[in-house]
């Protein structure tokens, strides 16, 4: 480091020297020259210059101002159209899907984003006839206060979404699972352009506007001891829902998901639960007599002391005979020919 700094002083002895004899003349003299300066035509010229360049500056930034609101908007449609290309990348995927239902997350990202976004007149956008079945959006997505009227929802997962002050006119969210969902103060339209709840399902936590009816509009309140007697939840999203003493008399679950829920001494009775997916489901001292579980995917249910007297389990997948017989009158069920064998009894 120190040769270093000694050979550039020996190659540019010249060029320091100078500079310190600069220096010194400027100490020495200071008085003089800062006396001459003041009395130097040239300086006053300078000083006009840089009052006028500072001018120049001015007025070169007020040009360049629409230039760069021209540019601000020719950026916000860039945006936008990559917000909306995301959207039609999700439907895609939606399409694709055996049974409609699809995750996205660059969907979720792409929606939040264009609910932020302003038209040329500096109007929130707005995210009209957007088709959204199927998507599952449970991570608390922000929609709030944009317009997304004739948006479909249907089969939507929208656990946690924040839809509070936004225009939902005419939106259908039928069948849509809305645990926890924020519609406060939000535009459900009037006779005509109401927004569409038919069996959509809801908790205790969902928000409303004031005034609204949840069950009017066609919704069913999931929650311990309501009464679903009949109620027609084809392939409804019930998954960890708490349904325990339930009346869920002759309900039509068939397709559904209820993974991971709590159906403890629900009343299943005649219930068509026909493919349903129940995986981890308490049903312990649930009635289930007479009930459809043709094709129902019963992997860890828990069948504790349930009554499955007629209950019908053809091709259910993933019992077991030990799941079986933990029930009550489980020799009265209906099984097929090869699982009837591995329970010891006859064809």
């Amino acid at each position: 480091m120190k040769s270093l700094l000694f050979e550039t002083l020996l190659k540019e002895w010249g060029v320091w020297l100078t500079i310190v004899i600069l220096l010194l003349a400027t100490l020495l003299f200071s008085t003089q020259l800062a006396t001459w300066l003041e009395k130097a035509a040239f300086i006053k010229v300078l000083d006009s210059l840089s009052k006028l360049g500072l001018l120049i500056a001015i007025i070169a930034f007020l040009r360049e101002i629409p230039k760069w609101e021209e540019r601000a908007a020719e950026e916000a449609k860039r945006r936008q159209f990559e917000y909306w290309k995301a959207i039609d990348a999700a439907n895609a995927a939606r399409e694709s899907s055996p049974d409609g239902r699809f995750t996205s997350y660059a969907l979720t990202i792409a929606l939040e984003n264009l609910a932020q976004e302003h038209d040329e007149k500096g109007n929130p956008i707005k995210m009209r006839n957007v088709d959204l079945s199927g998507a599952n959006l449970e991570d608390g997505i922000k929609l709030s206060r944009i317009d997304l009227s004739l948006c479909k929802f249907r089969y939507a997962n929208l656990s946690g979404a924040d839809f509070s002050q936004s225009s939902l006119r005419r939106a259908n969210f039928a069948r849509a699972r809305l645990f926890g969902t924020n519609f406060y103060d939000a535009d459900l339209g009037i006779a005509g352009t109401r927004t569409i709840f038919k069996q959509a399902v809801y908790d205790e936590r969902t928000i409303f506007p004031a005034g609204f009816n949840p069950e009017e509009a066609g919704a069913f309140k999931i929650a311990p001891e309501v009464s679903l007697k009949n109620a027609p939840l084809t392939k409804a999203l019930l998954w960890d829902a708490d349904l325990e003493k339930a009346d869920l008399d002759a309900a039509d679950l068939e397709r559904a998901t209820l993974d991971g829920s709590n159906l403890k001494e629900a009343n299943l009775r005649e219930a068509n639960l026909q493919e349903v997916k129940a995986r981890n489901v308490n049903f312990q001292g649930a009635d289930l007599s007479k009930a459809d579980l043709r094709e129902a995917n019963l992997f860890d249910a828990i069948l504790d002391n349930a009554n499955i007297r007629e209950t019908n389990f053809e091709n259910a997948e993933h019992i077991t005979v030990e799941q079986i017989k933990s029930a009550q009158n489980w020799e009265q069920a209906i099984y097929d020919d090869n699982f009837r064998k591995k329970l010891g009894l006859n064809p």
